[in-house]
């Protein structure tokens, strides 16, 4: 419109001013008005593609089993004597094998040179360390039925807590022989610390 309006006010412009008063006023015919319908543009449809979206993995978490507490040790063992709070006795080589202990196997092949006692201990309310005392003794030859004192041996053991079950080697220092037998004499289950080597053997012949 803007533009239509413009080009028709140039073109009276362009008249001669004495024509004007020479002729008639002509009459003024209606003026048609042309509107242009402006073309329908077509909409362009964009379809939008749905993403596929990625399902979500769920792990299940495997619930953990609890672990069953070890059963408690029998008390009082079976076939131990008691002193007191002391319980003990004296093992089979196949209890002794059957030991499962490192040091403790280390200990009993020693047993193949020198020979050896053999001792299980425990106490209701456990140690700070363990002392032993055992005599090393051999059948004596004159007399029937009597023995002979080779040497005492102290052996001292490292802490238990109550109620375990301790097995020890009680090494002396004489050669192996089927004669020689070493006997505890004393079992004290100590509650206070030491200065000494724990654990030891200390072996004094006679």
């Amino acid at each position: 419109m803007r533009r239509t309006t413009l080009v028709l006010t140039l073109c009276l412009a362009l008249i001669p001013a004495q024509s004007m008063a020479a002729t008639k006023t002509p009459t003024p015919t209606p003026k048609t008005t042309v509107k242009a319908t402006p073309t329908p543009t077509a909409k362009a449809t964009v379809k939008a593609t749905p993403t596929p979206t990625k399902k979500a993995t769920v792990k299940k978490k495997k619930k953990k089993k609890p672990v069953a507490p070890s059963p408690s040790p029998k008390w009082p063992p079976l076939g131990f004597k008691v002193m007191d709070d002391i319980y003990y006795r004296t093992p089979t080589v196949e209890v002794m094998m059957n030991a499962g202990n490192s040091s403790l196997a280390k200990a009993i092949a020693a047993c193949k040179e020198f020979s050896c006692g053999r001792l299980q201990i425990a106490s209701l309310i456990g140690c700070v360390y363990w002392e032993i005392d055992s005599k090393v003794i051999t059948p004596n030859p004159d007399i029937a039925g009597s023995y002979l004192t080779l040497g005492m041996l102290r052996t001292l053991a490292k802490k238990s807590a109550p109620k375990e079950v301790v097995t020890l080697v009680l090494p002396s220092g004489e050669l192996y022989s089927g004669t020689i037998a070493v006997v505890p004499l004393g079992i004290t289950c100590h509650q206070d610390a030491t200065t000494e080597t724990v654990p030891s053997n200390t072996y004094l012949r006679r």
